[in-house]
C-alpha cells in the first residue's frame, strides 16, 4: 500500500473542553459540568491528526498567534509527525481558542470560538503549500477565510487534485465556486444550513443530497449522519455505510474530522469509496469513545484491529 501525501488546509485550534454538561444554560443561569480540559482542536489540524495517524504523508497549512497557545499547538503537531512548513505564525494575532461543551448523557457538543490567526490564511499561502510537492487529495473546512476556500478549490482543479470539503461550520454560504470538487461532506446540522432540509428520514437524507449535488456538482456527496452512518451519492447511485453503535458515545468532538482524515488517508491508498466511507465510520466510532477531542484520534492499527473484530477486512 503506497504512503499518500494528503494537504490540510485549515484551522488550529486550543479547545477547552467542559465534559458532563447537563444541558445549556438560559440566560444567567449557572450550571455545573463535571472537569474540563485543554486540548489541541481545530477542523484542520483535526483532520491533519487522523490522516497523520492513518500513515499518511501529511502537511497542514494553517496560522496561529505568537502565544504560548500557539507554540503548544505547532509542537503538538510536529509529534504526529505532520509537516508544519505551512503554519505561520501571526504577531499581530491570537490564537484560535474554541470552548466546547459536552453533553454528558450522549457525548454531542456544542462549540463556541474565537477565530484568531485562522482568519489570516491566504490563498497565497495556499498557493506556496501547492507549489511544494504534488498531492493526492487536499482536505478543507470552513474555518478560514472563505475567499481562501473558494481559491483552493480553483487552484486544485487547475492541478488535478482533488478536493475533500468539510462543510463546518454550520452556515449557509455561495455554492457555484465549489463546482466540480471531488467530495462536498456535511454533518446533519451543516446539511440544514446548506439545503434547508433536515435529514430526518430517508427520503429527506436523498433530497438533501441531491439538491447538494445539483448546486455543486461533485464527483460525490458524503453525508455525515451521526449514529446513523453515512450516505454517499454520486448523482445517480447511492450508498448508505451503517456506523458501528456498538460502543458508548463519551465525546463527538472529533468524530467528524477523524472521519475526513481517515477516509482521505484510506482512498488515496487504493481503497474504495464504500470502503473508505467504513473505514472512517469504525475511525470516528472509537474517536467518540474517548474524551478529549484529538487526543481521542485513533492510529491505523487500532481501526484495522476494531474491524478485524468484527470480521472487516479492508
Amino acid at each position: 500500500m503506497k504512503k499518500p501525501r494528503i494537504l490540510v488546509i485549515g484551522s488550529i485550534f486550543m479547545d477547552l473542553i467542559f465534559h458532563g454538561i447537563p444541558r445549556l444554560a438560559e440566560y444567567g443561569e449557572s450550571l455545573s459540568g463535571e472537569s474540563y480540559s485543554y486540548v489541541p482542536g481545530g477542523k484542520g489540524a483535526n483532520q491533519a491528526a487522523a490522516a497523520a495517524r492513518m500513515g499518511a504523508d501529511t502537511t497542514l497549512a494553517g496560522c496561529l498567534g505568537c502565544d504560548d497557545n500557539g507554540e503548544l499547538l505547532l509542537n503538538n503537531l510536529k509529534a504526529f509527525h505532520i509537516n508544519t512548513n505551512h503554519i505561520l505564525k501571526a504577531p499581530e494575532s491570537q490564537t484560535g481558542l474554541a470552548l466546547m461543551l459536552v453533553d454528558s448523557a450522549s457525548g454531542r457538543y456544542v462549540s463556541y470560538n474565537v477565530m484568531g490567526g485562522n482568519n489570516l490564511i491566504t490563498p497565497g499561502q495556499v498557493e506556496d503549500a501547492l507549489n511544494d510537492c504534488h498531492y493526492d487529495m487536499i482536505l478543507i473546512q470552513l474555518e478560514m477565510p472563505l475567499e481562501t476556500v473558494y481559491r483552493t478549490c480553483e487552484m486544485a482543479a487547475e492541478r488535478r487534485i482533488p478536493v475533500f470539503l468539510d462543510a463546518g461550520p454550520a452556515m449557509s454560504i455561495p455554492l457555484s465556486r465549489l463546482s466540480g470538487i471531488f467530495i462536498i461532506s456535511p454533518n446533519e446540522s451543516e446539511t440544514k444550513a446548506l439545503t434547508g432540509i433536515t435529514v430526518d428520514s430517508n427520503e429527506n437524507i436523498r433530497r438533501a443530497a441531491e439538491m447538494l449535488y445539483q448546486r455543486v456538482h461533485p464527483s460525490y456527496v458524503l453525508l455525515k449522519l451521526g449514529e446513523r452512518g453515512a450516505f454517499c451519492y454520486d448523482g445517480t447511485d447511492s450508498d448508505f455505510v451503517p456506523a458501528f453503535n456498538d460502543i458508548t458515545a463519551v465525546d463527538s468532538t472529533a468524530a467528524g474530522d477523524t472521519f475526513g482524515g481517515a477516509f482521505a488517508a484510506a482512498y488515496c491508498s487504493g481503497s474504495s469509496i464504500h470502503d473508505s466511507v467504513l473505514f472512517a465510520n469504525a475511525a470516528a466510532a472509537i474517536c467518540v469513545s474517548r474524551r478529549g477531542g484529538q487526543p481521542a484520534i485513533p492510529s491505523y492499527e487500532e481501526v484495522t484491529a476494531f474491524l478485524k473484530v468484527r470480521g472487516i477486512d479492508i
